[in-house]
């Protein structure tokens, strides 16, 4: 059976659940704990030295990269198919899983730090501090999240992922008024790529501020939330702490994110 490494709120994990959800692929699921910092464990670095989730072993195949399994669990098990059938939205749907690995997923990391964890951060010792930074294998993720913790909403790269969902919601209102999905009339891997992403936004309580400007996209998200893989592949893993940290994000923050649109 396939074993997936995963976090219970990691938008990467969620990709990867989507899909082996959809395809009905049995799996076990370890999950580890990111705020402990099981990520880190010598034994998980053997399987993924970047310190991150997901990473999936097929029977001692090693497979790392969201987007990566994504695709090898295509290609492993064809049917159904979350390939679009036109080549021309083959080809989007290859650009949304790019957009997101290029621009989304840094931008939403940089914006659920700024919003929901660093309050944790700044709670620690500034040699507790030091020490969690040194632990992230990647410089430059190391130095985005130094920024963030440092000066959370005010910071330049913040304001930058603000921006840059903006756009992301913006053009799936474009693409979504003349088909169902992101790449088509059918659910593909794009949907499943995109839709972790939405949702952060919804569970910061900030997927609203598009109500007017972008419904097709409250439309299409839902749909998604009325998919059979939705709730088993990211309601069902949340826990109690999940929960609690996003409650807690100071109610301001929306208002905040609207001043940043708003001052574009």
């Amino acid at each position: 059976m396939l074993k997936l490494y995963d976090g219970t709120t990691s938008v990467c994990a969620i990709k990867a659940r989507l899909v082996l959800i959809e395809k009905s692929i049995p799996f076990e699921s370890e999950t580890l704990d990111l705020r402990a910092g099981d990520q880190f464990d010598p034994a998980y670095l053997a399987l993924n030295p970047n310190a991150v989730v997901p990473t999936l072993d097929d029977d001692g195949a090693i497979i790392v990269e969201s987007s990566v399994i994504m695709q090898y669990l295509e290609d492993t098990h064809p049917e159904p198919s979350l390939l679009p059938e036109n080549p021309v939205d083959r080809a989007a749907m290859r650009i949304w899983l790019k957009r997101v690995d290029d621009v989304i997923h840094p931008s939403t990391g940089t914006l659920t730090h700024a919003t929901v964890y660093r309050p944790g951060f700044l709670a620690l010792s500034a040699e507790d501090q030091a020490a969690r930074l040194e632990k992230m294998p990647d410089e430059n993720r190391r130095q985005r999240f130094a920024a963030v913790y440092k000066d959370g909403l005010d910071a330049p790269i913040v304001i930058n992922a603000v921006h840059a969902l903006n756009r992301l919601v913006l053009d799936m209102q474009k693409v979504l008024e003349t088909s169902d999905f992101l790449a088509g009339n059918a659910y593909s891997l794009a949907d499943a790529a995109v839709t972790p992403y939405a949702n952060r936004l919804f569970d910061l309580g900030l997927l609203g501020l598009w109500a007017m400007e972008a419904p097709r996209v409250f439309n299409w998200f839902s749909a998604i939330r009325e998919r059979a893989s939705f709730e088993p592949a990211i309601v069902d893993y949340l826990t109690e702490a999940d929960q609690a940290a996003f409650r807690a994000m100071e109610p301001e923050v929306p208002m905040q994110i609207k001043t940043i649109l708003d001052e574009a």
